[in-house]
């Protein structure tokens, strides 16, 4: 008995439990909102893109299997990537789960191969009713996306499976707000869904990010910070929104897709006026959703379409090795990795609060 709650201890500080890879940099539309290909994005208008060697993800897959990690597909686009089935096959060879999140738009010409593949949730993003959603994403995306997912939910279902289970992810923005209740009550079946998250358009000052470029320099001797600039916002970007209509479509949503049988998350999870008064004016540190410490740097890696690894899924700025100069083993057990787990145990960098992981529940 002993001997196993020894080797069990050592698969769970050994091994990353929470793998993401970022297959490739490339997206097949223009988000305006998004913090890599936004406007204002880390990503956009960037000259050359990066894309994964499908023969080096599935030798990190291989050398992760024994820890049985969670994997998560990003991009860009992930289904994109020309190889995504045998990344798939690969995760589902080891007996592992996957999520992917993806726009939509390509959902139904790869129904059949993401059925035969099972990942565990597919993440479709839609912004709202049809009108909100292509403002900020496309025209036309909207019905692609929701052909989609009717596509696969159809196809999953003639062929008795129970995965993939499909979500819906709505960015909740000065934009579409006022639009949560007639998205989800009036124009979604939501009766195809397992999963809806509701995430409110995390951001930065630049304050904020001014100071983490210093951290960053002191720490850890990163000079610049670039994709921490992507989420830089005004807070007068928010002036405009009703705190209690937004706190009452998110709690009658939550409610009716409650009763379906619909599991409901997101962020920030405390929907009371004063907090997100609090959220919108940049004084994170007096939310109820405050947090001291960071649990994912003992947990999770995320691997960038350069080979490079980071243990943070939002700021790529910080990189603790590459995967094409060593193993993803190594680089887990590193010397770098290691510092970097030091400094977060007890302290978070000023613009945490712009990460969706902040307000995870691991």
């Amino acid at each position: 008995m002993k001997n196993n709650m020894t080797n069990s201890k050592s698969i769970l500080y050994a091994y990353p439990r929470w793998v993401v890879f970022q297959l490739l940099e490339r997206c097949n539309l223009h988000c305006r909102m998004c913090y890599e290909w936004g406007e204002e994005g880390s990503y956009f208008g960037k000259k050359s893109l990066e894309q994964l060697e499908i023969g080096t993800v599935k030798k990190v897959i291989a050398d992760c299997c024994e820890a049985k990690p969670y994997f998560e597909l990003f991009g860009g686009e992930p289904l994109l990537y020309p190889q995504v089935d045998e990344v798939l096959s690969a995760i589902r060879y080891y007996g592992c789960n996957v999520d992917i999140p993806t726009n939509g738009t390509l959902l139904e010409r790869q129904a059949d191969m993401l059925v035969e593949n099972e990942p565990r949730r597919i993440w479709v993003s839609i912004d709202g009713p049809e009108e909100i959603n292509d403002t900020q994403r496309g025209k036309g995306v909207y019905k692609k996306a929701v052909a989609g997912i009717k596509k696969l939910y159809e196809t999953r279902e003639e062929r008795g499976k129970q995965f993939p289970m499909l979500g819906v992810t709505m960015v909740v923005t000065p934009l579409n707000y006022k639009y949560i209740e007639r998205f989800f009550l009036d124009e979604l079946d939501t009766s195809m869904l397992g999963w809806v998250s509701m995430e409110f358009q995390l951001y930065t000052t630049e304050s904020c990010c001014k100071k983490h470029t210093q951290i960053f320099k002191s720490e850890f001797g990163v000079e610049d910070t670039p994709c921490a600039r992507g989420l830089i916002r005004d807070i007068s970007d928010f002036k405009e929104i009703d705190i209690t209509e937004l706190i009452r479509q998110v709690n009658s949503v939550r409610s009716h897709l409650r009763e379906k049988g619909i599991n409901v998350i997101g962020y920030p999870k405390t929907m009371e006026k004063e907090n997100l008064k609090n959220f919108y004016s940049a004084d994170w540190d007096k939310m109820s959703d405050k947090r001291s410490s960071c649990s994912f740097p003992w947990l999770y890696v995320e691997i960038c379409a350069n080979g490079d690894v980071t243990p943070c899924h939002t700021f790529y700025d910080f990189t603790v090795g590459n995967i094409y100069k060593e193993s993803i083993l190594d680089i887990w057990n590193g010397e770098r990795l290691s510092r970097f787990r030091k400094y977060t145990r007890k302290n978070l960098f000023p613009i945490c609060t712009a990460c969706s992981r902040y307000y995870s529940d691991l």
